[in-house]
Protein backbone atom coordinates (compact mmCIF):
# COMPACT_ATOMS: atom_id res chain seq x y z
CA UNK A 1 0.00 0.00 0.00
CA UNK A 2 1.61 3.32 -0.84
CA UNK A 3 2.15 6.16 1.82
CA UNK A 4 -0.62 8.15 -0.30
CA UNK A 5 -3.09 5.86 -0.18
CA UNK A 6 -2.85 5.49 3.46
CA UNK A 7 -2.91 9.67 3.66
CA UNK A 8 -6.26 9.66 2.10
CA UNK A 9 -7.38 6.93 4.12
CA UNK A 10 -6.45 8.96 7.23
CA UNK A 11 -7.71 12.12 5.97
CA UNK A 12 -10.75 10.56 5.33
CA UNK A 13 -11.56 9.41 8.89
CA UNK A 14 -10.60 12.77 10.06
CA UNK A 15 -13.21 14.67 8.31
CA UNK A 16 -15.67 12.46 8.01
CA UNK A 17 -15.63 9.98 10.49
CA UNK A 18 -15.43 8.80 13.19
CA UNK A 19 -16.65 5.80 12.11
CA UNK A 20 -17.10 5.21 8.04
CA UNK A 21 -19.01 2.42 6.26
CA UNK A 22 -17.34 0.53 3.87
CA UNK A 23 -19.61 2.21 0.77
CA UNK A 24 -17.68 5.82 2.07
CA UNK A 25 -14.65 3.82 1.58
CA UNK A 26 -15.54 2.53 -1.98
CA UNK A 27 -16.52 5.93 -3.06
CA UNK A 28 -12.84 7.49 -2.24
CA UNK A 29 -11.15 4.57 -4.30
CA UNK A 30 -9.64 2.72 -0.97
CA UNK A 31 -11.30 -0.90 -1.77
CA UNK A 32 -11.66 -4.14 -0.32
CA UNK A 33 -7.56 -5.30 -0.94
CA UNK A 34 -6.95 -1.61 0.47
CA UNK A 35 -9.36 -2.12 3.13
CA UNK A 36 -7.82 -5.31 4.62
CA UNK A 37 -4.30 -3.65 4.30
CA UNK A 38 -4.84 -0.94 6.66
CA UNK A 39 -7.00 -3.36 8.85
CA UNK A 40 -3.82 -5.69 8.97
CA UNK A 41 -1.36 -2.60 9.26
CA UNK A 42 -3.03 -1.33 12.24
CA UNK A 43 -3.81 1.99 10.57
CA UNK A 44 -8.24 0.81 11.17
CA UNK A 45 -9.94 -1.16 13.33
CA UNK A 46 -13.16 -3.38 12.00
CA UNK A 47 -16.04 -2.86 14.41
CA UNK A 48 -18.61 -5.09 12.92
CA UNK A 49 -19.09 -6.08 8.78
CA UNK A 50 -18.90 -3.03 6.32
CA UNK A 51 -17.48 -0.52 9.54
CA UNK A 52 -14.43 0.76 10.33
CA UNK A 53 -12.81 3.12 12.68
CA UNK A 54 -9.79 4.80 12.67
CA UNK A 55 -7.10 3.04 15.36
CA UNK A 56 -6.38 6.30 17.00
CA UNK A 57 -10.08 7.31 17.77
CA UNK A 58 -10.76 3.87 19.35
CA UNK A 59 -9.93 5.15 22.35
CA UNK A 60 -12.01 8.08 22.78
CA UNK A 61 -15.27 7.28 21.35
CA UNK A 62 -17.41 5.53 24.25
CA UNK A 63 -18.87 2.41 24.28
CA UNK A 64 -22.64 4.35 23.32
CA UNK A 65 -21.18 6.21 20.97
CA UNK A 66 -19.55 3.30 19.02
CA UNK A 67 -22.72 1.53 19.12
CA UNK A 68 -24.87 4.39 18.21
CA UNK A 69 -22.94 4.61 14.80
CA UNK A 70 -23.19 1.18 13.97
CA UNK A 71 -26.86 0.55 14.67
CA UNK A 72 -27.85 4.34 13.01
CA UNK A 73 -31.66 3.01 13.16
CA UNK A 74 -31.57 2.04 17.39
CA UNK A 75 -32.08 4.28 20.15
CA UNK A 76 -30.16 3.90 23.24
CA UNK A 77 -31.78 3.20 26.14
CA UNK A 78 -31.94 1.59 29.44
CA UNK A 79 -29.15 2.05 31.84
CA UNK A 80 -27.01 3.70 29.00
CA UNK A 81 -30.08 5.92 28.47
CA UNK A 82 -29.57 6.81 32.02
CA UNK A 83 -26.19 6.87 31.78
CA UNK A 84 -25.93 9.96 29.47
CA UNK A 85 -28.73 12.03 31.28
CA UNK A 86 -26.81 11.12 34.00
CA UNK A 87 -29.54 9.56 36.17
CA UNK A 88 -27.58 6.70 37.68
CA UNK A 89 -24.74 5.81 39.28
CA UNK A 90 -24.68 2.50 37.46
CA UNK A 91 -21.71 1.90 34.80
CA UNK A 92 -23.46 -0.70 32.73
CA UNK A 93 -21.59 -3.51 30.98
CA UNK A 94 -23.54 -3.54 27.46
CA UNK A 95 -24.79 -0.87 25.74
CA UNK A 96 -28.60 -1.03 25.46
CA UNK A 97 -30.05 -0.40 22.31
CA UNK A 98 -33.87 -0.32 20.99
CA UNK A 99 -34.77 -1.04 17.39
CA UNK A 100 -38.33 -1.54 15.74
CA UNK A 101 -39.74 -5.40 16.93
CA UNK A 102 -40.45 -5.81 13.06
CA UNK A 103 -36.45 -5.32 12.39
CA UNK A 104 -35.38 -8.65 12.07
CA UNK A 105 -31.67 -8.80 11.85
CA UNK A 106 -29.53 -6.81 13.39
CA UNK A 107 -25.41 -7.14 13.30
CA UNK A 108 -24.29 -6.00 16.26
CA UNK A 109 -20.72 -4.90 16.59
CA UNK A 110 -17.79 -7.08 17.72
CA UNK A 111 -17.07 -4.48 20.64
CA UNK A 112 -18.34 -2.82 22.47
CA UNK A 113 -21.35 -6.00 24.12
CA UNK A 114 -24.78 -4.34 22.91
CA UNK A 115 -27.90 -6.02 23.86
CA UNK A 116 -30.81 -5.04 22.11
CA UNK A 117 -34.05 -4.49 23.37
CA UNK A 118 -37.14 -4.69 20.77
CA UNK A 119 -39.81 -2.19 20.98
CA UNK A 120 -42.93 -2.15 20.10
CA UNK A 121 -43.24 0.08 16.54
CA UNK A 122 -46.52 1.81 17.81
CA UNK A 123 -44.02 3.35 20.78
CA UNK A 124 -40.60 2.84 19.29
CA UNK A 125 -39.81 6.85 18.15
CA UNK A 126 -41.96 7.79 21.74
CA UNK A 127 -39.49 10.51 23.94
CA UNK A 128 -36.56 10.22 20.46
CA UNK A 129 -33.98 13.30 21.63
CA UNK A 130 -30.45 13.76 19.64
CA UNK A 131 -27.72 14.08 21.60
CA UNK A 132 -24.60 15.72 20.74
CA UNK A 133 -21.86 14.16 22.18
CA UNK A 134 -18.11 14.98 21.36
CA UNK A 135 -17.13 13.15 18.23
CA UNK A 136 -21.10 12.40 17.19
CA UNK A 137 -24.39 12.45 17.99
CA UNK A 138 -26.70 10.08 19.90
CA UNK A 139 -30.23 8.72 19.64
CA UNK A 140 -31.52 8.08 22.31
CA UNK A 141 -34.60 8.31 24.74
CA UNK A 142 -35.35 11.90 26.52
CA UNK A 143 -35.27 11.71 30.55
CA UNK A 144 -38.93 10.87 30.79
CA UNK A 145 -39.18 7.88 28.25
CA UNK A 146 -36.18 6.80 30.35
CA UNK A 147 -37.95 6.82 33.55
CA UNK A 148 -41.02 5.42 32.28
CA UNK A 149 -38.62 2.15 30.74
CA UNK A 150 -37.50 1.73 34.13
CA UNK A 151 -40.62 1.57 35.44
CA UNK A 152 -41.98 -0.79 33.19
CA UNK A 153 -39.52 -3.27 33.26
CA UNK A 154 -38.55 -2.72 36.78
CA UNK A 155 -39.24 -6.38 37.58
CA UNK A 156 -36.32 -7.22 34.99
CA UNK A 157 -34.27 -4.21 35.35
CA UNK A 158 -34.97 -3.83 39.23
CA UNK A 159 -37.51 -1.72 41.46
CA UNK A 160 -34.71 -0.09 43.49
CA UNK A 161 -33.03 1.06 39.80
CA UNK A 162 -36.50 2.32 38.90
CA UNK A 163 -36.67 4.44 42.15
CA UNK A 164 -33.12 6.00 41.69
CA UNK A 165 -33.82 6.85 38.78
CA UNK A 166 -37.03 8.39 39.20
CA UNK A 167 -35.70 10.25 42.18
CA UNK A 168 -32.46 11.47 40.26
CA UNK A 169 -35.12 12.60 37.31
CA UNK A 170 -37.57 14.91 39.95
CA UNK A 171 -34.39 16.30 41.80
CA UNK A 172 -33.30 18.32 38.32
CA UNK A 173 -35.25 19.80 34.87
CA UNK A 174 -38.48 18.10 35.58
CA UNK A 175 -41.32 17.58 33.36
CA UNK A 176 -44.56 16.33 35.17
CA UNK A 177 -47.15 16.92 31.78
CA UNK A 178 -44.59 14.91 29.59
CA UNK A 179 -43.89 12.37 32.06
CA UNK A 180 -47.32 11.42 32.84
CA UNK A 181 -47.84 11.96 28.89
CA UNK A 182 -45.56 9.10 28.28
CA UNK A 183 -46.82 6.94 31.38
CA UNK A 184 -50.03 7.37 29.55
CA UNK A 185 -49.23 5.68 26.25
CA UNK A 186 -46.99 3.21 27.41
CA UNK A 187 -49.94 2.08 30.15
CA UNK A 188 -47.97 2.40 32.97
CA UNK A 189 -49.70 5.60 34.69
CA UNK A 190 -51.51 4.15 37.58
CA UNK A 191 -48.06 2.39 38.03
CA UNK A 192 -46.21 5.47 38.30
CA UNK A 193 -47.84 8.05 39.80
CA UNK A 194 -47.97 7.32 43.45
CA UNK A 195 -44.12 6.87 43.10
CA UNK A 196 -44.17 10.45 41.68
CA UNK A 197 -46.71 11.91 44.47
CA UNK A 198 -44.65 10.31 46.75
CA UNK A 199 -41.67 12.54 45.56
CA UNK A 200 -43.14 15.77 45.12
Amino acid sequence: MTSKKQQLAKELFASKGPILKTKALNANKLYSREIAELVQLGFIMKIKPGYYIWSGDANNLSDIEIAASVIPHGIICHHSAAQLHEMTTVNPLVVSIAVPANRTRIVVPDHPPVEIILSSIQTFELGLTMLKTEYTTVRVYDRERTVCDFFRKRNQLGEDIALEILRNYMSRNRNLQKLFEYAEKLRIKKVMKPYVEALL
